[in-house]
């Protein structure tokens, strides 16, 4: 039972993470493009900035949760 409620809220973590990914992306990918049409504007570079520390902080997520699974199955064994 409590394997399965931490799996449980591991999974949740990383569908959360994974859209964390996927609003970092889509800001990335925005503010990119309005730098490449020409619109270098500090918002813009910001926006860059605060994107890749999204993208990179919940990919941290997923890997913390990828070790924090390991360890669990380790220890189930």
């Amino acid at each position: 039972m409590a394997i399965q409620a931490v799996t449980t809220s591991q999974s949740t973590a990383f569908e959360k993470a994974k859209e964390g990914m996927d609003r970092g992306s889509r800001k990335l990918n925005n503010a990119a493009a309005k730098i490449a049409s020409g619109d270098i504007s500090p918002n813009n570079i910001v926006e860059l900035a605060c994107a890749e520390t999204m993208y990179s902080a919940n990919a941290k997520v997923i890997h913390t949760e990828d070790e924090m699974l390991g360890t669990l199955l380790d220890v189930k064994r």
